[in-house]
């Protein structure tokens, strides 16, 4: 029995009582995302990884060291390694190498960036789709000024984002062509202001652009599809914990590695976040986001105000009522992200093959919100970043608390 991108009962009880017993296979792609072949990857030496950071724009990034016995990884016009060509990289999981049942999941769609082959060892590094979006790739550039244009008609966010996905990469195909995961709210959330793209900007800008307009996450998630989803606001990040856990470490977990568990204060974190309009006419909007959450070691009343750099954060916010909001939205979610910057703890456990971030864990008796994970692949080991939900900024005053 084959399970894809599916956790089960049996797949966690079999996590814990086993351990983590994971091949890495790799799928090559067209440009369509249609696999031409699979490979059971033979990782050779060590700095063979695969690392995912939150944030918008490009999260995944891999490096591969293989053995390539029959040439299937050696780039050439009729391989399948080659310009503009996809790999797609797979985590299966079994209990032991005998048994029957696997569980298979995504690790992310990825562009080849650069490949080297010396005597039969190719070196492969790759990072996710938000390349060709932001311009890594060298892909998507405007040749001529292009600009949104809602006076003459309502543009909603998820059309924009979904026609800037098929526009043309200049041979024909588009930038991507997979259904992005598109947040329902913006189905009927119009643009509230126009974007202006100059020569030599990039396509994917109108998406990074988005984003910022409403406070929203933006990234390819581990199967390779744009995601673009609201965060949760008024500052409330025990929203986190309707997803669920994605994993429960135990007291005393074998799991984890003894001796790798850190924990860090950056002692200049960021608890206030100012957010304004750029508007050069009519009412200029903002808002000041501040930590006011009495569990965490950086909120305003323990340690002062602590500003971002800049202090100040501009954004478009059209002509309409609502600026103040849109200002409130952004600047909670950069405060938030701040603080996850600001207080984290860090970790060593086996590789286990669902893991992602902006996930809920439960860890050392609390909830942690993941940052980030780098996989060494050829250990079979990953390095966790998290950060503990009670720490996180949240609306409810200081002097709330006795």
């Amino acid at each position: 029995m084959i399970y894809n991108d599916l956790v089960n009962e049996n797949y966690e009880n079999s996590l814990r009582d086993h351990g983590s017993n994971v091949t890495v296979c790799i799928q090559p792609l067209d440009h369509w995302e249609n696999a031409l072949d699979e490979y059971r990857a033979e990782i050779v030496g060590s700095g063979s990884s695969l690392t995912v950071n939150k944030g918008n724009g490009c999260r995944r990034s891999l490096t591969l060291s293989l053995l390539d016995r029959n040439g299937a990884f050696t780039p050439s016009k009729n391989s399948d390694i080659w310009y503009n060509r996809k790999i797609k990289l797979i985590a299966e999981y079994r209990t032991s190498e005998m048994s029957g049942t696997r569980w298979r999941f995504s690790q992310g769609v990825f562009l080849c960036s650069s490949v080297q082959v010396q005597n039969g060892i190719v070196k492969l590094s790759g990072v996710d789709k938000y390349a060709n979006l932001n311009g890594e790739s060298r892909i998507g550039t405007v040749s001529v000024p292009f600009t949104t244009d809602i006076s003459a008609g309502t543009i909603y966010v998820a059309d924009l984002i979904r026609e800037t996905l098929l526009r043309d990469m200049g041979n024909g195909l588009p930038l991507d062509p997979m259904t992005p995961l598109i947040d329902p709210y913006y189905y009927t959330e119009p643009l509230y202001a126009d974007i202006a793209l100059s020569v030599g900007q990039h396509y994917g800008d109108i998406i990074t652009k988005l984003a910022e307009m409403y406070g929203a996450d933006c990234y390819y998630d581990a199967s390779g599809r744009l995601v673009f989803r609201r965060k949760p606001t008024y500052s409330r990040p025990e929203w986190y914990m309707h997803l669920g856990y994605i994993y429960r470490y135990k007291e005393r977990d074998e799991t984890v590695q003894q001796g790798s568990e850190v924990s860090t204060h950056a002692f200049d974190g960021i608890n206030c976040v100012t957010v304004a309009t750029d508007s050069s006419s009519g009412t200029v909007y903002s808002y000041t986001a501040k930590n006011k959450n009495a569990e965490s070691p950086v909120n305003v009343k323990a340690v002062g105000e602590r500003w971002a750099d800049p202090p100040v954060r501009y954004i478009s916010a059209g002509d309409g009522t609502d600026g103040e909001e849109k200002c409130r939205q952004y600047a909670e979610y950069l405060l938030l992200q701040k603080t996850r910057d600001s207080v984290s703890e860090a970790f060593t456990s086996l590789y286990i093959p669902h893991f992602d971030v902006d996930k809920v864990i439960r860890y050392k008796d609390g909830d942690y919100v993941t940052d980030s994970l780098t996989v060494d692949l050829s250990a079979k080991t990953m390095a966790v970043k998290a950060s503990s939900v009670a720490f996180l900024p949240t609306d409810r005053s200081v002097e709330s608390y006795g």
